[in-house]
């Protein structure tokens, strides 16, 4: 990738832009907030509350941000070109001389590290704490659940770009990443238990790995498991054992893969349809 000057300059105005309407501060602050409670009272269920359970805060921690990060990144960028158009900049930007792929890129790394921000300091504060508490051995774990926790965001901040693109309305694009996140964070699931129980375990473990690994939820969930050292995944009232092949190297080319396909498909629709 190269960083242009006009590329720079769009990303730079999309962070500043967040930073002053005080949307960084404010998530930011939620994080840390809702860290700091479930890293205190995360082992609540076995009778203690302390800042000593890594792998309960970790795994407490990830219930809460498969519905958090997502919604806050599909809402993030699903009305980033209807927003454009909205406020007649749109028509400009095709204008001037910068490319597709800077204006969409800017846009992009600038939403990017408006959501990176939060989850890092609003993760990491409370985290310092738990890691001084628990102990350094566990510094590791927690490092690789917020990292974890950024490729989330990241997933569907690259979706939400797709749907910016195809749908201009705001108010239709908004509905459909609304409709985005139910799917992924709550009917996905519900469909996969739901084939377990009619297949009545006919289906393969190693088909139903692949499947899990179709919805970026599960691949985060998953991932944030092994950390933990935890390989099995509980879907309802199912636990399913991970197979040999499902490392976290395989889990992470899965996530680069949610990262850029959005992408690339949107930079060629907005070409198709901006660029006639």
């Amino acid at each position: 990738m190269v960083f242009t000057d006009a590329l720079r300059a769009m990303a730079v105005k999309e962070l500043s832009d967040k930073l002053k309407s005080k949307w960084v501060i404010v998530i930011t602050l939620v994080f840390a907030f809702f860290t700091l409670i479930i890293a205190y009272f995360g082992s609540v269920s076995s009778g203690v509350v302390s800042f000593t359970n890594m792998s309960a805060t970790i795994a407490s921690l990830t219930s809460l941000a498969v519905y958090f990060i997502p919604i806050l990144s599909l809402t993030l960028g699903g009305g980033i070109i209807a927003d454009e158009r909205d406020r007649h900049t749109l028509d400009l930007y095709m204008a001037s001389p910068i490319s597709v792929f800077e204006f969409l890129a800017g846009k992009f790394i600038g939403l990017a590290a408006s959501l990176t921000i939060p989850i890092i300091v609003g993760f990491c504060l409370p985290g310092f704490i738990l890691v001084i508490k628990a102990g350094p051995g566990s510094f590791a774990s927690f490092l690789m659940f917020v990292v974890n926790s950024i490729f989330l965001g990241i997933m569907f901040l690259s979706l939400s770009f797709l749907v910016s693109v195809l749908i201009v309305e705001r108010s239709k694009s908004i509905a459909f990443t609304v409709f985005l996140w139910l799917l992924f964070t709550i009917l996905y699931d519900l469909a996969l238990v739901g084939m377990l129980i009619v297949t009545k375990g006919v289906l393969s473990p190693n088909v139903f790995s692949i499947l899990l690994m179709l919805n970026p939820v599960d691949v985060y969930r998953i991932l944030n498991f092994i950390t933990i050292g935890q390989f099995s995944v509980i879907l309802g009232l199912a636990s399913v054992e991970l197979p040999s092949f499902m490392s976290r190297y395989v889990l992470w080319a899965v996530n680069l893969f949610w990262i850029v396909t959005p992408l690339l498909i949107s930079y060629f629709v907005f070409k198709r349809k901006y660029l006639k």
